[in-house]
């Protein structure tokens, strides 16, 4: 039955054909043709493609680059979701509220999403360099010792970070906002009769209402920062000492600059697990609290 409406419907897909040629071209064979050279030894460039079953992954144990750029790559995750997440709906919270200016506000808060991830980069490195950044100009003004944001190993994933988070926290602060709007004030006042105030209200009906933004939220949050290339590409290409590699930068430059084709795919591989069983997990999660008790 359903194959019959299909086929009558048929015409439509002259229509969706062209995006669907991109999307099977560019997406879904890329993704498929990762698994088979992952299991590969094939530098990207030659037609001898050598295979080797599991060994690419049976290295990623061993490799400690890679243990390395596991852990920033944690350390990005937990950080860009906790600080994006509380400043986004502090923000969000804020501009619900009834103040002056709201509007307009929400736009200038806003336009950092918009702006290109590498202009993001290529402004913060600037505000961050160390002779003649803004910055440590302000720290030289008060006879404070500059400081070398993104060129100390110590510290500098935590200034990419703070690029990221600068830029999309405003993101979250959207969703939140469509969240907020979308209680009815009529439980505010409920509420509010049976003596409920303040954070109270807060607790017990702003955040399990907000639930589904929350969801959304954290998924696309951890994602993008499992995902991360363009900051810690542009800012650090994964330095000083590999202390800001990432996950994805650690794909390039083993796919591209060291000509590893098949063990960068392998480390794609098991990107594609990770990303996939957080949205799982965090899906999961948030079902259940959204479940009727």
């Amino acid at each position: 039955m359903k194959m019959k409406r299909l086929w009558k419907e048929r015409h439509y897909l002259v229509f969706i054909a062209p995006a669907l040629v991109v999307y099977l071209i560019f997406s879904i064979y890329p993704m498929f043709s990762s698994f088979y050279y992952s299991l590969t030894d094939w530098d990207g460039y030659s037609v001898n493609v050598k295979f080797i079953g599991l060994k690419n992954f049976a290295y990623l144990f061993k490799d400690d680059s890679f243990k390395m750029t596991l852990r920033n790559t944690l350390i990005f995750v937990v950080m860009d979701v906790v600080i994006q997440n509380i400043f986004g709906l502090l923000n969000a919270m804020i501009l619900e509220s009834r103040i002056y200016g709201r509007n307009v506000m929400r736009a200038l808060f806003f336009i950092p999403v918009v702006l290109p991830a590498v202009v993001v980069s290529y402004l913060w490195t600037y505000i961050y360099g160390y002779n003649d950044g803004i910055l440590n100009e302000f720290f030289a003004m008060l006879h404070v010792s500059r400081v070398d944001f993104i060129g100390d190993k110590n510290i500098a994933i935590f200034f990419v970070i703070l690029t990221e988070i600068w830029q999309w926290t405003s993101y979250r602060m959207v969703i939140y906002i469509s969240g907020l709007q979308n209680i009815s004030k009529d439980i505010y006042e409920a509420a509010a009769v049976d003596g409920a105030k303040g954070f109270t209200l807060f607790r017990n009906i702003t955040v399990p209402m907000l639930a589904p933004a929350f969801k959304i939220n954290m998924i696309l949050c951890t994602i993008g920062a499992l995902k991360q290339f363009d900051a810690v590409f542009t800012m650090t290409n994964g330095g000083p000492g590999n202390s800001t590699e990432v996950i994805a930068t650690k794909i390039f430059h083993e796919a591209f600059s060291y000509s590893d084709y098949g063990y960068g795919c392998a480390i794609g591989v098991v990107l594609f697990f990770f990303i996939l069983i957080v949205t799982l997990v965090i899906n999961t999660s948030f079902n259940k609290r959204e479940a009727p008790q």
